[in-house]
């Protein structure tokens, strides 16, 4: 089951991303085949990890394959292993206390250290023995390991990390632990992470680049919707049928950014985009006077370690002044 709570911005339509889901779809065949992989999504905030790893999960499920999710956190306080505790509850509340036992094993003491929800389960179960910090961690480590493949022997299994560019060094520990251990297992590991925000020294890179030579390893590249992809995006999720010339345009100043689109058509008034709609008839003049003043809305600026300034504040802006200009959009 996809969780629930990740359902809650998924677009009416999903457009686009054939290729992409084509390589998770290779993906996802080799692990339900018995050959554990690893595929990471990356891309810029806003660009369509989440609902592309939505995508892949419904696909997943459609072919057997039972699905839970984790998100990563940046707030202080987040518990180690947030993401990866998150997976772990969802696969509890939907096992039977035979099922889980028999998956988690002599290993269980040792998952309920971070996931108590187990003893609610497994109500016999004792406190593991006192350990250095090196070794707890070890027997952590390979009792998650073992309990993933059990329940992956079992069914297909599918994990999905997302936001891991705020994990924690211990979750992404466990992830390179995990990942090495799962070659001959029906288990597909999903990460999803904002590019942008891991540099060379950020912890994330540091786990990609001890990964990237494994032979499980995908990594998968989000770029922005094509021109006629932002015209399928509108039309499904908003409802208006954009002219080639407003399309264009939105394209251009959005880098077919789904989330910068769907800002765009909210904030920006619909009488100012243009709606071929069979029986409205607008004098050419018109049009004209409001694709004017439609198409002066600044750009979506970017984050802001991309485009420095005062207009780098994330988002779209509803007001602002012409890319270049330093005058006033043009707007009613």
């Amino acid at each position: 089951m996809v969780h629930s709570h990740l359902n809650r911005n998924i677009s009416r339509v999903f457009v686009g991303r054939q290729q992409e889901l084509a390589e998770f779809s290779a993906a996802l065949d080799d692990a339900m085949s018995g050959q554990g992989r690893l595929a990471m999504l990356a891309g810029e905030p806003g660009i369509g990890k989440t609902r592309t790893a939505q995508e892949l999960a419904m696909m997943a499920e459609g072919r057997g394959t039972q699905v839970h999710w984790g998100r990563c956190y940046e707030e202080l306080g987040t518990p180690p292993y947030w993401a990866w505790v998150q997976t772990m509850r969802s696969y509890i509340e939907q096992a039977s206390t035979e099922q889980l036992a028999a998956d988690m094993g002599p290993g269980a003491s040792y998952i309920a250290e971070i996931v108590p929800e187990i003893r609610g389960k497994l109500q016999e179960l004792t406190t593991p023995p006192s350990l250095e910090p090196e070794q707890a961690r070890f027997r952590l480590f390979d009792s998650i390991t073992t309990f993933l493949k059990n329940a992956a022997h079992r069914q297909p299994l599918m994990l999905v990390l997302d936001d891991l560019h705020w994990a924690d060094q211990s979750s992404l520990l466990l992830l390179e632990f995990v990942a090495r251990e799962i070659e001959t297992s029906r288990i597909l590991l999903v990460g999803a992470y904002r590019d942008v925000e891991v540099s060379r020294r950020h912890p994330l890179s540091q786990t990609l680049g001890a990964l990237v030579r494994e032979k499980l390893f995908y990594r998968v590249q989000l770029q922005g919707l094509t021109q006629q992809e932002v015209t399928e995006f509108v039309q499904g999720n908003v409802g208006i049928t954009l002219t080639p010339e407003a399309a264009g345009v939105m394209h251009e100043r959005t880098d077919g950014n789904p989330f910068f689109i769907s800002e765009l058509t909210r904030k920006v008034p619909s009488e100012n985009i243009y709606n071929r709609r069979p029986g409205v008839g607008q004098h050419h003049s018109q049009r004209c006077s409001r694709w004017h003043r439609w198409a002066t809305y600044p750009k979506p600026s970017r984050l802001p370690v991309r485009h420095p300034g005062p207009s780098a504040e994330g988002g779209i802006q509803a007001t602002g002044t012409k890319p270049g200009s330093g005058q006033k959009s043009d707007r009613e």
